[in-house]
């Protein structure tokens, strides 16, 4: 065991690790940030999302010169997905909605890419890994082109999985490769261990389009000459939509797994008397999938988010539950994350905090306010049906490449 291992054993021992771990982040970050601002200006780059369509669509129909956009229903898309609980709370539905989906399986025929198992974080076992999943993936690939083809592989994937050379192979079909990227505030997905390009940039060369949940690495994916469109994550009326034959039972919910400064958040709260139940690895109730979530998430007065990465306090990314909370019904209170801030209205369709106190305070203000609660999270629940639910983002995003033609939502087929 190193001493950052039994450093978590001891209070005073484990904030200090927090503290490095919280500084190295944020170092690394900045680091990054400059790096990628220097290399832009370095090659006269500068980012424009509607260059980046026009460049997609130029691609695309230099490849595939007769393609018409699809009408809703008869896209066919190849989806590659990670997690099942994950994906199945709202996006894949969206998908089967919109399109003809057919999902990827490993060589065991499980959902997703499979992840090495135990050697999954040995980067001697990445190439192993990668020749399996880039088998199974171009043989998936081959046996539909007896069954009408794919118009366009979409997926979340990682360069410790796949390989870009099976992704390279994938377009030169004439098939676009759309990669979902969740983390890339993470500054280890920017990085290499050994000769291997970790993150979805490790795959860059063999992919058509990056959808980030980081608008400013968008730039950084230009730099590396792969296109990017800053792409907020939804949630789904189908799955989270409130029933209102439900009781508001639970006066805070948390989802999520135990890391970071969540246990922290967690601890001072129910040490000043708030009731928050816990559900994710980690915790005592432990995982639960996307059904239980959804659940659970209609039973609550309150759902508390927390945006912040890793340990650190103040650095934050868009999470699912940033618009499961919403859609659920319930007053959604999470960090203030900018990014979020400029999609729902603080104060108004959401409540944000930025200290343990200040979750406690806000807490306690609304629990004891219930008709301030239910006109705020009512607010929350219509700006997330009208601008955040996964068919309008995908239908939009669809729309834009020149994927499909008209408008999904209000077709009737």
């Amino acid at each position: 065991m190193n001493w950052k291992e039994k450093a978590k054993n001891f209070g005073v021992l484990n904030w200090v690790n927090a503290q490095l771990k919280s500084n190295e982040l944020k170092r690394d970050l900045i680091k990054l940030g400059n790096d990628y601002q220097q290399r832009a200006a370095n090659l006269g780059f500068s980012y424009d999302a509607d260059l980046t369509v026009e460049k997609f669509r130029s691609w695309h129909q230099e490849k595939i010169p007769g393609y018409i956009a699809r009408s809703p229903g008869s896209l066919r898309i190849f989806w590659v997905g990670s997690n099942v609980d994950q994906d199945k709370s709202g996006l894949l539905q969206a998908l089967q909605r919109l399109a003809h989906v057919t999902v990827f399986h490993d060589f065991e025929g499980k959902y997703g890419t499979w992840n090495g198992g135990c050697s999954g974080s040995d980067p001697s076992a990445f190439d192993h890994i990668r020749k399996v999943n880039d088998a199974s993936l171009l043989q998936q690939i081959e046996n539909l082109k007896g069954l009408g083809g794919v118009d366009v592989l979409i997926g979340q994937m990682w360069a410790n999985r796949i390989s870009k050379d099976a992704l390279l192979s994938v377009k030169e079909m004439g098939i676009p490769v759309i990669n979902i990227s969740m983390d890339d505030r993470l500054p280890l997905n920017w990085g290499s261990k050994g000769d291997i390009r970790l993150g979805s940039v490790g795959l860059a060369s063999g992919v058509s389009l990056v959808l980030t949940t980081s608008p400013e690495t968008c730039l950084w994916y230009g730099v590396e000459g792969c296109p990017a469109l800053f792409w907020p994550l939804a949630s789904s009326a189908e799955v989270f939509a409130p029933t209102n034959s439900l009781r508001r039972d639970i006066d805070v919910l948390f989802i999520g797994n135990k890391y970071g400064v969540r246990g922290k958040i967690i601890k001072y709260l129910t040490k000043n008397g708030v009731n928050v139940e816990c559900y994710g690895c980690g915790w005592p109730n432990g995982h639960i999938n996307a059904k239980e979530m959804a659940s659970l998430s209609k039973r609550a007065k309150i759902i508390l988010g927390v945006g912040a990465i890793g340990h650190c306090f103040n650095v934050y990314t868009l999470k699912l539950r940033d618009f499961d909370g919403p859609m659920s019904g319930a007053l959604y209170l999470t960090q203030r994350n900018p990014d979020l801030c400029k999609l729902f209205i603080e104060g108004d369709e959401m409540e944000c905090y930025e200290t343990c106190q200040e979750a406690l305070e806000k807490i306690t203000y609304y629990l004891k306010n219930p008709t301030h609660r239910q006109k705020v999270a009512k607010k929350g629940l219509d700006k997330a049906l009208s601008n955040h639910s996964w068919e309008k983002r995908l239908e939009t995003t669809f729309v834009d490449l020149g994927l499909i033609s008209y408008s999904v939502l209000d077709a009737n087929y």
